[in-house]
């Protein structure tokens, strides 16, 4: 099995929807409370202002894709306009609060029937820009929180199915843009368990394309991860290391992952 569209059980798209409008909004009290000259720990070489700059963009690029019911993705002119942010330390936190409102309505308002282009292939239009945005700014809030706070946070504080559905949605999903970074010179396999939702998903490694898949793996795997569905969220976006996880196994592939899960 191969990533696609499905969803993880049980999440659906109004709950998912209120992640972005929350995590969303404690992005922006965190922000109004540090200074945005300070590093964020999980995105090197960025400052908060460069990260509230990236996620404005990205909530302008996707209400523009979702509102217009665009078919294609925007071209590099479109997206460049986009990230036009007036760079005034006092303009960013209010760019960021008037992207975050008008993407939370432009998918609230979206009809049940979308078609617009995605990143990956999805069944359902809606459902996926709004899960896509619920995990982006799920993570870049615990970004901002690390920057604020000086501290790295081991798990993602949200509910273990909302934590879940994130792991589901790298390794089905996102995890298709590192396809061409994904190489291990010798097969590996990382077999992932979320123990507080009793959920198992499966990377495999080697000289050709990866491949993703959820439940127990088909044969041994070079590395296991039994961990709460948080920190596996964090790990596989390279939020967090596997130091004090419970692993079995050697962690090869975790380390080609680590090399490799990135843009």
């Amino acid at each position: 099995m191969t990533g696609d569209a499905v969803a993880a059980p049980g999440v659906g798209s109004e709950r998912l929807l209120q992640v972005v409008r929350d995590e969303g909004r404690a992005v922006l009290r965190l922000v109004g409370q540090t200074d945005l000259v300070r590093a964020v720990p999980g995105c090197p070489g960025w400052t908060i202002a460069d990260l509230v700059t990236h996620l404005a963009s990205v909530y302008r690029w996707v209400g523009l894709i979702v509102g217009e019911r665009r078919s294609d993705r925007p071209s590099p002119e479109e997206r460049a306009a986009l990230d036009g942010v007036e760079r005034r330390d006092q303009a960013l936190p209010a760019a960021l609060a008037m992207a975050h409102a008008h993407v939370v309505e432009v998918l609230r308002s979206a009809p049940a029937d979308l078609d617009c282009w995605s990143m990956w292939p999805a069944a359902d239009s809606r459902h996926y820009w709004i899960r896509r945005q619920a995990h982006e700014t799920l993570v870049h809030r615990i970004d901002v929180q690390n920057a604020s706070s000086g501290e790295i946070a081991a798990s993602a504080d949200v509910e273990p199915a909302i934590a879940a559905d994130g792991v589901d949605e790298m390794v089905l999903g996102f995890a298709n843009r590192y396809r061409d970074r994904l190489r291990a010179a010798s097969p590996c396999t990382l077999s992932l368990h979320a123990t507080d939702v009793d959920r198992r998903w499966w990377i495999r490694l080697g000289p050709a394309e990866p491949e993703f898949g959820r439940g127990p793996v088909d044969g041994p795997a070079t590395t296991e991860i039994r961990a709460c569905s948080g920190e596996l969220l964090l790990l596989l976006w390279n939020r967090r290391t596997w130091d004090g996880m419970n692993m079995i196994g050697n962690g090869d592939a975790l380390r080609v992952w680590r090399h490799g899960a990135r843009l």
